[in-house]
């Protein structure tokens, strides 16, 4: 009995020293690329708007766009047309994010939205899937700015585009709120691929995901 008491007793401490050694080791590359894309996956969440939608972007030749506003997170089938929002209902979209942007000439208004899906693959199907699709980002205006008069109907040029598991949006038009003119020019709503480059590349940021407190633990 006594044999066996230190037997078990033995055991008891390897098992201690090899919990021990695998809670102290440094993580694996495995382990710290899984961090990495749980990290990236929650900046949405984990980040302050302002980080999400810089104040300005720089476009073209040393112009900049000044952000107007940040809207109020809102549901997917809430920020934009109904053929999109059948598009991330299908494919698990949990939240959409959005700014609204005026350029250097204060004439043009870009709204650009973030929306939040479950993985990378399922971010990708639901690009595909939008540009197929007849709709686009919803405008978002704000009252007492110079793109309160963006509308929905004010649209002019959209773009979509896609980062890890997030699906970029862009949606342009004028501010003055004029509808949407079939002939338009497209190259004059070009802001629109820049700002979603942009904002994808400040998700993008790279980071070591175990220097990031609170978010994921390598």
């Amino acid at each position: 009995m006594i044999a066996m008491a230190v037997i078990g007793v033995a055991a008891g401490v390897y098992g201690g020293l090899e919990v021990r050694r695998e809670l102290e080791r440094p993580p694996t590359q495995a382990e710290k690329d899984a961090a990495a894309v749980k990290e990236v996956a929650l900046r949405w969440r984990t980040r302050r708007a302002g980080q999400i939608f810089p104040a300005e972007i720089e476009y073209g030749e040393r112009h900049r766009a000044r952000r107007v506003g940040i809207a109020p997170q809102a549901r997917c089938d809430e920020a934009v047309d109904p053929a999109v929002a059948l598009v991330f209902v299908n494919n698990g979209c949990s939240a959409v994010l959005r700014a609204t942007y005026i350029d250097h000439s204060r004439t043009l208004v870009t709204t650009v939205g973030i929306a939040v899906l479950p993985s990378e693959k399922a971010a990708d199907k639901a690009v595909e899937s939008i540009r197929a699709a007849d709709g686009m980002l919803r405008a978002a205006a704000f009252p007492g700015t110079r793109a309160a008069w963006y509308r929905d109907a004010a649209r002019q040029d959209d773009t979509v585009g896609g980062y890890a598991n997030y699906v970029l949006l862009a949606a342009s038009g004028y501010a003055d709120g004029r509808k949407r003119i079939t002939a338009d020019r497209p190259k004059l709503f070009a802001l629109d691929d820049t700002l979603i480059t942009r904002v994808g590349a400040a998700l993008g940021e790279e980071r070591d995901p175990c220097e990031v407190a609170g978010v994921v633990q390598c």
